[in-house]
């Protein structure tokens, strides 16, 4: 972390906020299981899909601060439709997808800071995963999981920094964490009935 950089009270309200649904949601992630494999993989970024292309429509919508790099933030899409062609899908078959109907929608830059750090946190889980599950799953490029690469820990701190100078008042920061619940609960109710777990992003 950049030295002398605090964490701020919005992050950890933010932590408090979801910590059960976050701990509930890892330890029934798919793919933390040991028969964990592609057909396994591709079922479930299939539905991370169809979640996170409307919701990242959602935030697009939203008049960012030029310092957050939005639009390479909430391309997150991308990374799974890659790993989704590769897996031999097509243009026909990702437009297929169906999208959630209640992904959350954020109406200001509060809620869409706290939506933003539950897809934004999962980048740093991500990283994790792509280094265990490369080696399992070595005919998928896994970039969903790969993420920012190598600028995943400096990208989470330039996120911090702007979600503790936008996001101040004691209002706000209610709002942001009902965002981020609504963003987990939306996930799950979302997923459960394909994977048959409950699963995080």
């Amino acid at each position: 972390m950049t030295a002398g950089f605090q964490i701020s009270p919005v992050l950890f309200a933010l932590r408090d906020a979801t910590r059960q649904l976050h701990a509930e949601l890892d330890a029934t992630s798919p793919l933390i299981q040991p028969n964990l494999d592609e057909a396994r993989y591709v079922r479930y970024v299939r539905q991370v899909l169809g979640w996170m292309r409307p919701l990242e429509a959602g935030l697009a919508r939203l008049q960012w601060p030029v310092e957050l790099e939005a639009p390479q933030r909430f391309a997150k899409s991308r990374w799974l439709e890659a790993d989704l062609l590769a897996a031999g899908l097509d243009r026909e078959d990702l437009a297929a997808i169906a999208d959630c109907p209640d992904a959350p929608q954020a109406t200001d830059l509060a809620s869409g800071f706290g939506i933003a750090y539950v897809v934004e946190g999962a980048t740093l889980g991500g990283a994790i995963l792509y280094k265990r599950l490369s080696p399992r799953l070595p005919g998928l490029p896994l970039e969903w999981l790969r993420g920012y690469g190598g600028d995943t820990g400096v990208r989470w701190q330039r996120f911090q920094q702007q979600l503790a100078r936008h996001v101040l008042s004691e209002a706000d920061i209610r709002l942001a964490q009902r965002s981020a619940q609504e963003a987990f609960r939306s996930f799950r109710h979302w997923v459960t009935p394909e994977i048959e777990v409950a699963c995080p992003i």
